[in-house]
């Protein structure tokens, strides 16, 4: 697990504007650090790559890759929100990634967050960007055909036999990118999260991988729909909604 540190200048006041009612805490208060880690389960334990499960088709699923970025992170409250970047890239297996953020101090009610790229980091040029900042075309994320970025890139195999042995010899590979897959959401923290000055708080996100393939009124068959890559936006927008709602902030 990769662990970052990256300090987060408190916030001035012209993005205060343009953030409207998303202001910090204080401007000049003492300043906290979160540590966001991203993590891949399977049926709640901890996803490694190359495992075989049993999917929801009983197909037998092994997952080799799983990456994918998440935006406009900030923790939200009654007394204002505090920023803890803009754009962040993880790779979720193994026991997942981690990055240290400055926060401001204070108690915080919720979590905003984006799944994927917004539209106007999606398409800048790739070029500007250095090795190491999440939108490096090092880190092999760019779609040069449709200038944009990938968003969630899971690959990996599966067979269809659920008795079957060995390494699962199907390829399934699913990236989404474009801006109808760009999803925002809020959460609410089960209680009350507090970041206290030169301290550093745990919040962790689940990605529950089994639950990537199906939700109550659908299920995704790796038979039928096992790529997209751009030219499936059907599939890629089903997987889009799996994959945000498997999501369990910690």
């Amino acid at each position: 697990m990769r662990t970052l540190l990256r300090s987060i200048a408190p916030l001035t006041a012209s993005v205060a504007m343009l953030a409207g009612c998303h202001k910090p805490y204080t401007v000049d208060g003492p300043e906290g650090y979160v540590r966001l880690k991203v993590e891949a389960t399977w049926q709640g334990q901890p996803l490694q790559a190359g495992e075989v499960h049993l999917n929801v088709s009983n197909y037998r699923t092994q997952v080799e890759v799983l990456k994918l970025y998440l935006a406009e992170v900030r923790l939200t409250g009654p007394g204002g929100a505090s920023a803890l970047t803009d754009i962040a890239l993880f790779d979720a297996l193994n026991g997942g990634d981690a990055f240290v953020y400055a926060a401001e101090a204070g108690t915080y009610s919720g979590l905003h967050f984006g799944l994927g790229v917004p539209v106007d980091l999606n398409t800048s040029d790739p070029v500007l960007y250095p090795v190491g900042h999440p939108l490096s075309v090092s880190n092999g994320t760019y779609w040069t055909w449709a200038t944009g970025y990938r968003f969630v890139m899971l690959d990996g195999r599966y067979d269809t036999d659920p008795n079957g042995t060995g390494t699962p010899m199907s390829l399934f590979s699913i990236h989404t990118g474009m801006a109808p897959c760009y999803r925002v959401s809020d959460r609410d923290f089960a209680a009350p999260f507090t970041v206290a000055g030169g301290d550093t708080t745990d919040l962790v996100l689940r990605f529950a991988v089994d639950e990537f393939f199906h939700n109550p009124i659908d299920t995704i068959d790796l038979a039928v729909d096992h790529q997209a890559h751009g030219d499936n936006m059907p599939l890629a927008l089903r997987f889009t909604d799996n994959v945000l709602n498997s999501i369990v902030v910690e």
